[in-house]
């Protein structure tokens, strides 16, 4: 299922915050169904990799940062809260995405500038992905012959360079880039 929303501006810039309390229904949950959850209930923007796979665990904590590290410990896992989205990968992917963004950023096309990615997606083919990135950043965007993944995210007024760059570096995909285009290949 696919679903874009339109959103004015002033909806995706809701405060929240990690030290809320959130209610859920299941005491027992996996974490990408936890992660998109509470970024739904937040309007958070959510970009996930794919190798976050756990197993249901008991949904514990006073906040949500608090269910957030319970998650995560006792596991390669990490999470980061950046510009109202929340981030959830390998740590170790984590911290080189964050430490690398600005030079990243400066090396893909320019595009249109100022243009923003909005979408809410459990599960979307990245190809399918790329053609509605292609579409809002006047940027050809598209996956090597051959290669295809499904990415979960929930993106609100993302800056599309910053939704790709996400989703190619937490799940450790290869990307090739020109200055009209980008190629992304599977991880050799």
């Amino acid at each position: 299922m696919v679903m874009l929303v339109a959103l004015p501006s002033s909806a995706a810039r809701l405060h929240s915050s990690l030290d809320d309390r959130i209610s859920i229904k299941n005491r027992f949950m996996d974490f990408k169904s936890f992660a998109y959850l509470v970024a739904e209930q937040q309007r958070w923007s959510l970009i996930i990799s794919n190798d976050v796979s756990t197993p249901n665990k008991e949904v514990k904590g006073e906040t949500i940062k608090d269910i957030l590290d319970n998650f995560c410990r006792e596991s390669e896992i990490g999470w980061r809260f950046v510009d109202n989205c929340l981030y959830v990968a390998n740590e170790r992917e984590l911290k080189t995405f964050f430490s690398q963004l600005k030079q990243l950023e400066a090396t893909f096309p320019d595009g249109i500038k100022g243009a923003t990615y909005s979408g809410y997606f459990k599960n979307i083919d990245l190809s399918t992905l790329c053609l509605f990135l292609s579409s809002v950043s006047g940027t050809q965007i598209r996956v090597a012959n051959g290669f295809d993944a499904g990415i979960m995210m929930r993106v609100i007024e993302m800056n599309w360079k910053r939704v790709l760059l996400a989703i190619v570096h937490l799940n450790r995909y290869h990307v090739y880039v020109t200055d009209y285009s980008v190629l992304i290949s599977p991880e050799y």
